[in-house]
């Protein structure tokens, strides 16, 4: 339980300081000393700051398969609860997307989604496996979808929020739809 109250202390240090800081330019240092733990506390926990943001991802994404699955919420909610999150946490982002983190960032987070919802629907339906087609598809979706996500985020595209919710739903493949919007 210590080790997660450390790791979520230096997230929510991070997030707190990408609000007002250029967020390319925050340090190790200045997590850490936003934090009050100790720098060797986080490297404990953390190779370095892009580590610490792909956790925050991660994180995210367990606790929102763990709402689906539990049914506390539609994938409509989720989707709309993660465009919000870059909405308001779009330092944060630019932090994900600087330098060289921009692929492993791209590529981990639709993995880790992918992952969950991959899951999510072997579990629900019984299957030991997700079938091929059914895999593409939604392998495509989740990639297209973070792009989007990245894209209105970053570039500040006028579109409010829900908006942007429906337009994800009604562009997802038909064939992925009985799965994920039941």
């Amino acid at each position: 339980m210590r080790k997660r109250k450390s790791k979520e202390t230096f997230a929510e240090a991070l997030l707190t300081l990408a609000r007002t800081e250029q967020a390319d330019r925050i340090t190790v240092k200045q997590i850490v000393e936003a934090s009050g733990l100790s720098l060797q506390t986080f490297y404990n926990h953390f190779r370095d700051k892009e580590d610490l943001v792909l956790w925050i991802h991660r994180r995210g994404g367990e606790r929102a398969l763990a709402r689906l699955e539990g049914k506390r919420c539609t994938f409509h909610d989720l989707t709309n609860e993660s465009i919000r999150f870059f909405s308001q946490n779009a330092n944060y982002l630019r932090v994900s997307m600087s330098g060289g983190m921009v692929n492993s960032y791209a590529e981990i987070s639709a993995e880790s989604a992918y992952d969950f919802l991959s899951a999510f629907i072997c579990r629900r339906r019984q299957f030991t496996e997700l079938p091929e087609e059914l895999a593409f598809y939604l392998r495509m979706y989740v990639y297209s979808c973070l792009h989007i996500f990245a894209d209105w985020s970053l570039k500040g595209w006028d579109l409010p929020e829900e908006r942007l919710v429906n337009y994800l739903e009604q562009g997802m493949p038909e064939k992925l739809k009985p799965y994920l919007l039941e």
